[in-house]
């Protein structure tokens, strides 16, 4: 079969990823008298040194307003086009938020989001320079102030969605652009300065940081740094949130200092395995091997809230040259001779898979992911590719609703171009989720020791909805007079199409002589926090 080729915008997606990456809207009012208050606050954080206000912009023009002589000036005005954001009452249950980046914003990308499905569209990325300026020369830059940002700006704010910019400095080796940065109260504030006027003038409703690698060396500074920033926007525009971008092996340490200056937390949890490992499998193993996402959600759960934690999502996947065609193949060490690794998104292995029927679409449900392998005639080896589908991306839905995450994160928008599978999963998930539980109760195998009357409780849940559901587990059992004489509880969380039974053994009912001889029953009642579901009553006699 012949050699597949790659998704054109794929390979940038391979150097943004190669350190990991890359609900309810809140109204971003200007207000006409914040800058005098911005200013102080950057003043008490030692932000603003001598000469360090950019001449132009709003921190100068409110540094040189004096309150005695003259009004304080109003922020920058938002640039000509650009609709408000409009608060409205929306069905999501959790949030959804999604990376845009510019190489997927063309003329079309306004018309084909699925806004109704969406809390947050952050488009990607804004450079950031060692002295703290922007990289007004990147097309990151200039795709945020093109006119299709603003259709996409205009559209979301019409549906009630925020709209962020992200700002990301990623570094490599001995990371001397990102140290020059974190270590200089100068390059920080001239950040927050054009950060600030370019957030107001394209009427943004947060901001999302993306700094990547933050090792032990630079955390305490990069965790000093999101403060101050988090400080100065929130002095600004007080209804704007903060997302930041953290990788999955982020140290505890970090993540603790991040939680109380950021509303949200999007978890990379992806990229596990990558163009340099040396077997194929899926990039983001939910469960069921050493690294995982399960274990990696579990130690930020220690440290983090999960009201802020969104689960990352990668969109994506690679294509390797490997030994074999069963799963978890060898990879081909000599690229040179058997071709190189691809990544590939989601669009590109739906279509590849449309213009070879021979092939077939395997799911991996041991640490899920679809993959499939085919045979590359021209370097004479297998492929094997693993890609996030709606499968595993159900599983990993349904893992962030049962932990109680804030909910998830996309990398990215656009990825799945041309194909609803992956919105239908959201859909069913976060927009219209159906509630279904059954549940029943018995007692069997009543007796009588030492003036004392037990028996065994059973108790069986199933879950016929497609969402997970966690909550409480009751069973009372009463006399024929309605009295309770017993009960008790657990806490129980079950997934969708699943059923469980459980079993008190032995259960004490209570003395033989307060326990008149006759027929008793059992309830059972499985209540959330939205949602009680209760039991037939099933009945038994006591006979003693």
């Amino acid at each position: 079969m012949g050699r597949g080729r790659i998704d054109p915008f794929v390979r940038m997606d391979v150097a943004l990823l190669s350190g990991s990456h890359c609900g309810m809207s809140n109204e971003v009012r200007r207000p006409r008298r914040r800058l005098p208050v911005l200013l102080a606050v950057l003043l008490s954080l030692g932000l603003l040194p001598n000469g360090a206000i950019l001449a132009g912009s709003p921190l100068a023009r409110a540094a040189v307003a004096s309150p005695a002589t003259q009004a304080a000036p109003s922020p920058t005005a938002v640039d000509p086009g650009i609709q408000p954001f409009v608060r409205q009452a929306r069905p999501l249950n959790r949030e959804v938020f999604g990376y845009l980046p510019y190489w997927r914003l063309d003329v079309d990308t306004a018309g084909e989001l699925r806004y109704e499905l969406l809390s947050s569209i952050a488009f990607f990325g804004l450079g950031i320079k060692a002295d703290g300026s922007l990289d007004t020369a990147w097309r990151g830059y200039t795709a945020y102030l093109s006119d299709n940002a603003v259709a996409v700006t205009n559209a979301a704010h019409a549906a009630g969605v925020r709209v962020m910019p992200t700002f990301q400095l990623f570094d490599s080796g001995s990371l001397t652009r990102m140290t020059t940065f974190l270590n200089s109260a100068t390059a920080q504030s001239r950040f927050i300065g054009e950060a600030l006027d370019l957030m107001a003038r394209r009427s943004a409703d947060g901001a999302s940081l993306d700094f990547e690698p933050v090792p032990a060396s630079v955390q305490d500074a990069y965790a000093a740094f999101v403060g101050r920033f988090h400080s100065a926007m929130k002095a600004w525009f007080p209804g704007a949130i903060l997302v930041n971008a953290t990788s999955a092996g982020a140290s505890n340490i970090l993540i603790g200092a991040l939680v109380p200056n950021v509303e949200q937390l999007f978890v990379m949890t992806y990229n596990y395995r990558w163009s340099g490992s040396t077997a194929a499998g899926p990039i983001a193993p939910l469960d069921n091997t050493t690294r995982t996402v399960k274990k990696h959600i579990a130690r930020f759960l220690t440290v983090a809230p999960a009201s802020k934690l969104l689960l990352g999502e990668g969109l994506y996947g690679y294509d390797w040259p490997v030994t074999g065609s069963g799963p978890y193949a060898t990879v081909q060490a000599n690229r040179a001779l058997y071709g190189d690794v691809w990544s590939v998104s989601y669009r590109y292995a739906r279509d590849w898979l449309a213009s070879h029927p021979g092939v077939t679409l395997h799911e991996d449900t041991v640490q899920g992911s679809g993959w499939y392998s085919y045979w590359d005639g021209q370097y004479k080896t297998w492929r094997e590719v693993y890609f996030e589908d709606a499968q595993s991306l159900v599983a990993k839905d349904d893992f962030a609703i049962a932990s109680g995450l804030a909910g998830i994160g996309i990398w990215t928008l656009g990825n799945d171009r041309g194909y609803s599978d992956l919105w239908n999963v959201i859909q069913a998930k976060f927009y219209a989720p159906v509630h279904s539980i059954a549940v029943q109760g018995s007692v069997t195998g009543v007796t009588l020791r030492r003036g004392y009357v037990y028996a065994d409780v059973w108790r069986r849940i199933r879950n016929s909805g497609n969402v997970p559901e966690s909550g409480r587990m009751v069973w009372t059992i009463r006399d024929r007079y309605g009295r309770a004489r017993v009960h008790a509880n657990l806490a129980v969380t079950i997934y969708p199409g699943r059923k469980t039974g459980y079993v008190t053994r032995g259960a004490l009912l209570g003395r033989a002589s307060l326990l008149p001889a006759g027929r008793y029953s059992v309830t059972v009642t499985f209540t959330t926090r939205t949602q009680t579901w209760r039991s037939p009553t099933s009945t038994f006699r006591q006979p003693y």
